[in-house]
């Protein structure tokens, strides 16, 4: 008996239509699965960064009779006296970190992985531009006018230009002199001064800071000081919003002054009093055991 062979039957086009429908589904639902986990990891290790920053902050401090690291050795008021540092520099020639390299963007321990490769901050000011907070600066520099221009300082050792996407926490006035504070943030640029009040900026040292660990030490972001333009979006914020958060401003990766390291939302990074900022806000912002800009809230705020 002769067998005929079963004819093989084909995917009708409607069938075919319907595998890419799903196969089209299945990819939508994973591609922002992965997004999402490759921008965790990245946050993750800028978590790592600004925890290795913390360490050496404190081991800094350690090291010199608890006095905190300066954002800067300045002098003068609006002049310098040629290059000046910062505080990446300054860590990096003392030994407290590893492996920032020359010029380095990537795989640096002062550079948060999701950076933009942005470097149009020299100047200290940002704008409005949202990119420009989430950038760089090089470091040390000569202050030339509007411009920081790269430059090294090798009769003080500083034989590296470093890039920093990392903000500190300190009292660094530029342009025409302003009043100085003692201890008013968790560092400042030493050598600033004579203020408007004759007073200098000097070292702080960490017996200054009441709250710790509500303390913000440093930030994604870039150079440092403005601290009552800390919100997203406010014009020359310096605050890299660069991670995700609970709503579109997303979150900042900061280190606080005892060491730890806690995501800060665009919509509630702490502010200082000054240029339009509600007074009663910026106390609301700066207590409660909430994060604080200030190195003594208490005493800033007239509280």
């Amino acid at each position: 008996m002769d067998t005929q062979p079963i004819p093989r039957r084909g995917f009708s086009l409607i069938e075919l239509l319907v595998v890419v429908a799903i196969i089209a589904i299945l990819v939508g639902l994973v591609l922002p699965a992965l997004s999402s986990a490759r921008k965790s990891g990245k946050s993750a290790v800028c978590a790592s960064n600004l925890r290795s920053v913390g360490q050496a902050l404190e081991a800094y401090s350690g090291d010199n009779k608890e006095i905190v690291c300066p954002s800067y050795n300045m002098t003068g008021v609006t002049g310098l006296d040629g290059a000046i540092d910062g505080w990446g520099p300054i860590l990096d020639r003392d030994g407290y970190f590893v492996g920032a390299g020359q010029q380095q963007f990537d795989r640096s321990p002062l550079v948060c992985p999701e950076s933009k490769d942005v470097g149009g901050v020299a100047s200290g000011q940002t704008g409005n531009n949202l990119d420009n907070p989430k950038g760089w600066m090089d470091w040390p520099n000569l202050r030339t006018g509007s411009a920081n221009i790269p430059q090294t300082i090798p009769e003080r050792d500083f034989n590296k230009i470093m890039k920093v996407a990392y903000w500190i926490n300190a009292n660094n006035p530029i342009g025409s002199a302003a009043e100085v504070v003692p201890d008013l943030y968790y560092t400042g640029s030493v050598g600033y001064g004579p203020g408007s009040n004759g007073v200098y900026i000097t070292y702080t040292r960490v017996s200054a800071f009441t709250r710790p660990h509500t303390l913000v030490a440093a930030a994604d972001g870039v150079y440092a000081g403005r601290q009552r333009d800390n919100r997203w979006g406010v014009t020359n914020s310096r605050i890299g919003y660069r991670h995700p958060g609970n709503s579109k401003e997303g979150a900042a990766n900061t280190v606080f002054a005892d060491g730890h390291v806690a995501p800060i939302g665009g919509r509630v990074f702490p502010r200082a009093l000054g240029g339009s900022n509600n007074p009663d806000k910026v106390v609301d912002e700066n207590t409660h055991d909430e994060p604080t800009v200030y190195a003594n809230p208490v005493k800033a705020l007239g509280l």
